[in-house]
């Protein structure tokens, strides 16, 4: 596998990409809108599609050329809601062709909460396609809120 390496001028050149699985949380497949603008001035920069969503970053894929090591605001579609939800800062950690792998910073409470929830709903509908459950809801019965527990 190669990958882009950008040259602050503008040159971009191809060298071998180890590919290693750094996840900090559970991806699941999506393929949702996404808006980027530059950090601290809301100005429009480009579009793209979100892949393999988590509360912690996801794949992009954008014509836009994004800079490995570059700072977003990112807004991601959510198809059940009517306002995106805001990523105040996210970092472009690596780059191949058209894909980048993005990485959550800065996300308020708020946001992170709408994050999850739909990546909730999206990983029960992907275990009704035949996988095994990630998770299971756990009710005690007592004066414990329900919480999940994660399966083998």
């Amino acid at each position: 596998m190669t990958g882009r390496r950008r040259t602050g001028n503008g040159v971009t050149t191809h060298s071998p990409v180890q590919v290693t699985d750094r996840r900090a949380a559970q991806r699941v497949p999506v393929q949702i809108m996404v808006r980027f603008s530059a950090t601290d001035s809301f100005q429009h920069v480009g579009d793209g599609v979100a892949l393999d969503l988590s509360e912690s970053g996801c794949k992009l894929c954008s014509a836009q050329v994004l800079p490995i090591g570059s700072f977003w605001d990112l807004y991601l579609t959510i198809p059940e809601t009517s306002h995106p939800v805001l990523i105040s800062e996210v970092r472009v950690i690596w780059a191949v062709e058209n894909e980048y792998g993005i990485e959550f910073l800065r996300v308020t409470a708020r946001e992170l909460t709408r994050l999850r929830h739909f990546i909730w709903k999206h990983m029960n509908r992907s275990t009704l396609r035949g996988g095994p459950p990630l998770f299971t809801l756990v009710d005690h019965s007592s004066s414990r809120r329900p919480h999940l527990k994660s399966l083998p």
